[in-house]
C-alpha cells in the first residue's frame, strides 16, 4: 500500500506541481522580469564560456566553461536518450514542440537561479571552499524565518541524489550493458562505483575538469550520429518538422488522440531532461571562479538550449524520421501475424474479399502496408470479418505468459463506421470505435466499463493508418484468470461505409524508452544503435552520478556541516552498486518525489528574490555595454 501510494504521489507531484510551477516561473522571468534573456544574453555567454572574461585571481574553484560542463554532466543523460522516447511514444510526436516551448522558458529560470546560486554563495574563510544553490539563496535572500524552506530543500536534495543520481543511473547503465553486452550486473556496478569513487573523493575541481571532458565529447558524438543520419535522409526532415507542428496542436498520434496528453509529456520530459525549475544547476555553479554572479546566471541559461533544443531534438530527429512512433512503435512478436488467405483462420461476411492490389503508402517516413494478400470490404450491408485464434499467451504447466500487450493493425477506410470486438469465443471482452468521429468510445467487460488504451497514427478516411488495440487489465485479467491463449478479433463495417482494407495485423508490445531509440538508430544503420546508444547510455548515466553526488554532498553539508560530507561521498559510492544490482521501484520513486518536491522551495525562492535578479543584471549589462568589463583573450 505505501509502495503504491508513493507512485501515485510521484506521478501526481510530477504532473500538475512541478509541470505548472516551472512553466508559470519560466513565463513570469522571460515576459516580465527578465524580459527574452535568453535570445539578448545569448552572443554573450558565447563569449563567457571561451574564457574570453575568465579572471584567474576571482574566488572560485572551476572555469565559466567547466560550471556549465558540471551543470550539464547532470542533466544530458537518460532524460536525452529515454526521456524523449517515451514523451514521444505516450505524447506523440507534437511532445517534441512542448519540450521546444519548456527549454526555451527554462533558459529564463536557469538565468534567475545561478545568479542567485552565485550571488549569495557561502564562502569557508578558513579553506576559501565556496558552496551556493537554493538552500544558501533562500536562507541569506529571504532571511532567517526562511530557513525551514531551505532545509526542506536540502533534505530532498540530499535522498534524491541516491535514488535518481547514483541508483537509477547505474541501474539503467548496468541494465544495458548487461542486455547488449552480457556484461554482469555485478562487474558493472563496480566499475561504475570505482570510477565515480576517483572522481568525486577529488571533490568540484575533479568533477569540473572531468566533465568539461566528458560532457563536450558525448554531446558531439551523439549530436553527430544523430546529424549524420539527418544528412543521408535529409529529405525526410520536411515532414519530420511538419508532424511535429501538427501534432502539437492535435494529438493525433498521443496515447487516446488527447492534446492535453500531448502538453503534458512534452513539459514534463522537458523537466525531467534540463531541470530548469529544480534548482540543482545553482549548485554546481555556485562554484565558479568569478565575482559577477549575472555571468554565470548567463553561462546557466546555455544549458537548457543545449539539453533540450539540441541533443534532445537530436533523438526525437531520429525517432519520428525511422517511422516508430504512434502504433508504429509497436514491436511485432515472432508468430503472431494473420494470414487473410487462411479460411480457417479468417470468416469473411458478403462483401469482404483479399487482395494484393492495395492503395498507395501514404507516407515517406512510415509503412502501412506488407507485402502479403490484404483484407478488404467493398459491400453495402453490414460487413463483419472475423479474425479466430489470435494468439496472445502461452500456457504451460497451467501457467499463462502473455505475448506482448495488444494487437496491431493498419486500415484504409472510408466515409462511416466503424469498430472491432474483442471476443473470447462468443463472449464480448471490449468493443472499440474506429468511426471517423471517434477513435476512442467507451470499451467495457461485462456490466462494467472499462477503459482500453488505444494509440492511432494518422487514421484518417481515405489515407493509411494504424491502430493498436493495447490489452487493458480487465482483458489481461481475463486472460489469465481462465488460461486462454488467443482471442478472436470481429471486424464490422455499418451498412454503406466502404471501402474498408485491413493489413498488417499482428500482435505485440509498443517500443518505449532506451529500447525505442536503439530501434530507431537501428532503422538507419543495423546493429548502430546497439552498439551507438548503449555505450551513449554508460556515459550519460555516469556524467549524471557524478555531478549528483556534489549536489547531494553540498546539502548534506548545509544541513550537518562539513564533517558528512566525506561520510556522504562514501554512501553515495556504495548506492552505486546497489542501484546496478537491484529492483528498486519503491527507492527510485520515493526519491524522484524529493527531487519533484525541489521545486516548490525553489520557485518560491526565486520569485521573492525576482526584483535582485533584475537589479543585478540590469547592473551589468549597463557596464557591459559601455566597456567597464576587462577581457583576457
Amino acid at each position: 500500500m505505501i509502495e503504491a501510494f508513493i507512485a501515485k504521489f510521484v506521478g501526481i507531484t510530477w504532473n500538475y506541481p512541478v509541470v505548472g510551477l516551472c512553466l508559470f516561473t519560466g513565463l513570469f522571468f522571460t515576459f516580465f522580469r527578465l524580459p527574452f534573456i535568453q535570445i539578448r544574453s545569448f552572443k554573450h555567454a558565447l563569449s563567457l564560456i571561451s574564457g574570453k572574461y575568465d579572471n584567474p585571481n576571482e574566488k572560485g574553484h572551476i572555469t565559466h566553461f567547466q560550471a556549465l560542463s558540471a551543470a550539464l554532466s547532470a542533466t544530458v543523460g537518460l532524460g536525452n536518450i529515454a526521456g524523449v522516447a517515451i514523451a514521444i511514444s505516450l505524447g506523440g510526436p507534437g511532445a517534441v514542440f512542448w519540450m521546444w516551448i519548456v527549454g526555451f522558458l527554462g533558459m529564463a529560470t536557469k538565468f534567475a537561479e545561478c545568479t542567485l546560486g552565485t550571488f549569495y554563495r557561502d564562502e569557508d574563510e578558513k579553506t576559501g571552499e565556496v558552496r551556493g544553490g537554493p538552500m544558501y539563496y533562500i536562507t541569506k535572500g529571504l532571511g532567517s524565518k526562511f530557513k525551514p524552506m531551505a532545509a526542506f530543500f536540502a533534505v530532498c536534495a540530499a535522498i534524491g541524489a541516491f535514488g535518481a543520481g547514483a541508483m537509477f543511473q547505474s541501474n539503467q547503465a548496468a541494465g544495458a550493458l548487461l542486455e547488449y553486452y552480457n556484461v554482469p550486473l555485478l562487474t558493472s556496478g563496480l566499475l561504475l562505483a570505482a570510477c565515480l569513487g576517483i572522481v568525486i573523493i577529488g571533490g568540484i575541481k575533479r568533477i569540473g575538469e572531468v566533465a568539461s571532458k566528458i560532457v563536450p565529447t558525448m554531446c558531439a558524438i551523439y549530436v553527430f550520429g544523430a546529424l549524420l543520419i539527418c544528412f543521408l535522409n535529409i529529405e525526410k526532415l520536411p515532414e519530420v518538422l511538419s508532424i511535429i507542428m501538427s501534432d502539437a496542436f492535435t494529438g493525433a498520434a498521443a496515447a487516446g488522440g488527447s492534446l492535453g496528453t500531448v502538453i503534458i509529456m512534452g513539459v514534463r520530459r522537458a523537466v525531467f531532461s534540463n531541470e530548469a525549475g529544480l534548482g540543482s544547476a545553482a549548485i554546481a555553479h555556485a562554484a565558479v571562479k568569478t565575482d559577477y554572479p549575472v555571468r554565470e546566471g548567463i553561462v546557466a541559461s546555455l544549458g537548457p538550449f543545449i539539453d533540450t533544443i539540441l541533443v534532445c531534438t537530436a533523438t526525437a530527429s531520429i525517432i519520428i524520421m525511422s517511422g516508430l512512433f504512434g502504433a508504429q512503435s509497436y514491436k511485432a512478436e515472432p508468430g503472431t501475424a494473420v494470414s487473410f488467405n487462411s479460411p480457417t483462420a479468417v470468416v469473411r461476411s458478403a462483401g469482404w474479399s483479399v487482395s494484393t492490389e492495395k492503395p498507395a503508402n501514404t507516407s515517406k517516413l512510415r509503412r502501412f502496408i506488407s507485402d502479403q494478400p490484404a483484407a478488404i470490404f467493398t459491400g453495402s450491408g453490414l460487413g463483419r470479418l472475423e479474425i479466430r485464434n489470435v494468439s496472445v499467451a502461452t500456457k504451460q504447466d497451467g501457467v499463462v505468459a502473455l505475448i506482448g500487450s495488444g494487437v496491431r493493425f493498419s486500415s484504409h477506410r472510408g466515409d462511416g463506421e466503424y469498430w472491432v470486438s474483442v471476443r473470447d469465443g462468443d463472449t464480448e471482452l471490449a468493443k472499440l470505435n474506429l468511426g471517423n468521429k471517434n477513435d476512442s468510445a467507451l470499451n467495457h467487460i461485462g456490466t462494467e466499463q472499462v477503459k482500453m488504451a488505444t494509440l492511432t497514427s494518422g487514421v484518417k478516411p481515405h489515407t493509411w493508418g494504424a491502430h493498436v488495440i493495447q490489452f487493458d487489465e480487465g482483458i489481461t485479467s481475463h486472460i489469465n484468470e481462465n488460461g486462454t491463449t488467443s482471442l478472436n478479433l470481429v471486424f464490422f463495417a455499418a451498412q454503406g461505409s466502404g471501402p474498408w482494407m485491413i493489413d498488417q495485423m499482428e500482435g505485440g508490445s509498443p517500443r518505449n524508452g532506451i529500447t525505442l531509440t536503439v530501434a530507431a538508430f537501428d532503422h538507419f544503420f543495423s546493429g548502430f544503435g546497439t552498439i551507438f546508444v548503449a555505450l551513449s547510455v554508460l556515459l550519460f548515466a555516469f556524467s549524471t552520478m557524478i555531478t549528483w553526488s556534489y549536489y547531494g554532498e553540498t546539502a548534506a553539508k548545509f544541513l550537518f556541516g562539513g564533517k558528512v560530507v566525506n561520510i556522504y561521498r562514501w554512501v553515495f559510492v556504495v548506492t552505486v552498486v546497489l542501484g546496478a544490482v537491484n529492483s528498486l521501484d519503491f527507492v527510485v520513486n520515493f526519491t524522484d518525489l524529493m527531487i519533484g518536491l525541489m521545486v516548490i522551495p525553489n520557485s518560491i525562492g526565486i520569485l521573492l528574490l525576482s526584483k535582485k535578479v533584475k537589479t543585478e543584471a540590469k547592473h551589468y549589462f549597463y557596464n557591459l555595454a559601455h566597456g567597464k568589463y576587462k577581457t583576457y583573450k
